[in-house]
């Protein structure tokens, strides 16, 4: 009887097509001694060529880190890169990721999926995809219009790479490096007859620094450059804000932003001390619909404070304001509708509607409000108005430095029917979390990333 192991090598070259029964040991040995120095090449090839991409990889996190980009980290697994930065170097959120994107296109194959991450303090904002290859093809233009939607996907669930995050060691650290960013103010009321319309002309340094992940300090003065607004204190140089602010990202999109310090408000017109307000300020907020819906509230428990002849004041915490907020944002206009309602400052319980479109980098909005305030029996509560956001600084900031000085990349104004008493009034908290998250929004990404 045939040994077993012989009837299974003969079986083997029965059905091989590399060895048949006629082969000659010689011949068989030259065949196997090809297959060895074929595999040897192969191996030698799929080396060289992870190593390539390993290099490629590392030229990439350098080439971002000299560029200036913050918190940059990379990671592979099988055709998928996850790349992770942060951008205080370009204004506009959606130049930094094309940058990015690009930047990665011309280091990486075009097999590979790439998943960009923008961060925010270390905290993931969107996740967004392509194919190197599909890219490339779309800012040449090869591809039809009609496929455009499918060669860039964006996700504002971060879910997915929050473990991922964990296990890189981020490169070019913001931490501790110090901002100081000059903010041009603008400030109109209704004065008497022969001053109708009071003005103040004033600049805000402001200055600003992130200590771990999630966090933002910030301080401001207010310099008034020309006043002649009625309040005697609006010529004052003074501190406006001093916040130590933390941003917490949850799983399914549920943000949470604490802030602590002293905040700022718009006074009554027969205050005569320029108030401050300290305490807690805290806001929950959960988007839907990849971000077209979103829905918050925010409470705050504060108490007065000032700072006269010297001396500081301050009074207990006794003021408790809250607000609910609802939002939808029109993807193909770029249209936001939000309706807010709450209690607001000096125990005024108003509701709020603002509508926002949003053209490239700058925003138009118009508003209407109703308050139970009256400063006198023949007002009816109700104030319209409008709001704008407009780009003010150049479109690239010097590298991040452990001190830099910039000009602040926006300029907000909003302008009420009414200036003599605020209504709706809401405190300052100076961050700036809420302008990277509209820069960041995922309908907005793509709709901008695919225009030529």
């Amino acid at each position: 009887m045939m040994p077993r192991y012989f009837q299974v090598t003969t079986n083997f070259m029965e059905k091989s097509s590399i060895f048949t029964p006629t082969d000659s040991p010689k011949s068989m040995k030259v065949k196997a001694f090809g297959i060895l120095i074929t595999l040897y090449f192969i191996f030698i090839a799929a080396s060289t060529m992870a190593q390539e991409t390993v290099n490629s990889q590392k030229l990439l996190v350098e080439k971002m880190v000299k560029a200036g980009f913050e918190n940059v980290g990379i990671y592979q697994h099988k055709n998928d890169i996850y790349l992770f930065y942060e951008n205080r170097l370009y204004r506009w959120e959606i130049e930094g990721l094309s940058k990015v994107i690009q930047s990665a296109a011309s280091e990486l194959g075009d097999s590979i999926r790439l998943h960009v991450i923008p961060l925010y303090n270390q905290i993931p904002v969107a996740v967004v995809t392509t194919v190197i290859q599909d890219y490339k093809k779309m800012i040449s233009g090869e591809n039809a219009n009609h496929s455009l939607a499918n060669s860039i996907s964006v996700n504002l669930n971060s879910d997915s790479v929050r473990a991922i995050q964990k296990g890189l060691s981020l490169q070019n650290s913001p931490s501790r490096k110090l901002d100081l960013i000059f903010l041009p103010g603008l400030r109109f009321q209704y004065g008497n007859l022969s001053n109708p319309w009071e003005k103040r002309i004033s600049i805000s340094p402001i200055l600003q620094t992130s200590l771990w992940k999630g966090n933002l300090l910030s301080a401001e003065v207010l310099i008034p450059l020309y006043n002649d607004l009625q309040q005697h204190y609006e010529g004052d140089i003074r501190l406006e804000t001093a916040t130590l602010n933390q941003l917490f990202r949850l799983p399914k999109n549920l943000f949470i932003y604490t802030s602590a310090g002293i905040f700022s408000y718009t006074a009554r017109l027969t205050s005569s001390i320029n108030y401050k307000r300290y305490g807690v300020s805290t806001e929950v907020r959960k988007y839907l619909l990849n971000g077209r819906i979103c829905a918050g509230g925010n409470i705050g428990l504060t108490g007065y404070l000032d700072y006269v002849g010297g001396t500081l004041n301050y009074w207990p915490l006794d003021q408790v304001n809250f607000a609910l907020y609802t939002e939808y944002r029109e993807p193909t206009f770029d249209l936001a509708t939000r309706l807010t309602v709450g209690k607001f400052l000096y125990n005024d319980y108003a509701v709020r509607l603002d509508l926002k479109r949003r053209f490239h980098e700058s925003t138009f909005g118009v508003f209407i409000l109703k308050s139970n305030y009256r400063a006198s029996p023949s007002e009816t509560g109700t104030v319209g108005g409008i709001s704008l956001t407009l780009p003010i600084s150049s479109r690239r900031a010097t590298k991040p430095a452990p001190f830099r000085m910039k000009l602040a990349k926006y300029f907000d104004y909003e302008y009420r029917e009414r200036t003599v008493d605020p209504l709706a009034t809401t405190y300052r908290t100076n961050n700036d979390w809420n302008e990277t998250v509209l820069n960041l929004n995922p309908d907005y990404i793509k709709k901008q990333l695919m225009q030529p």
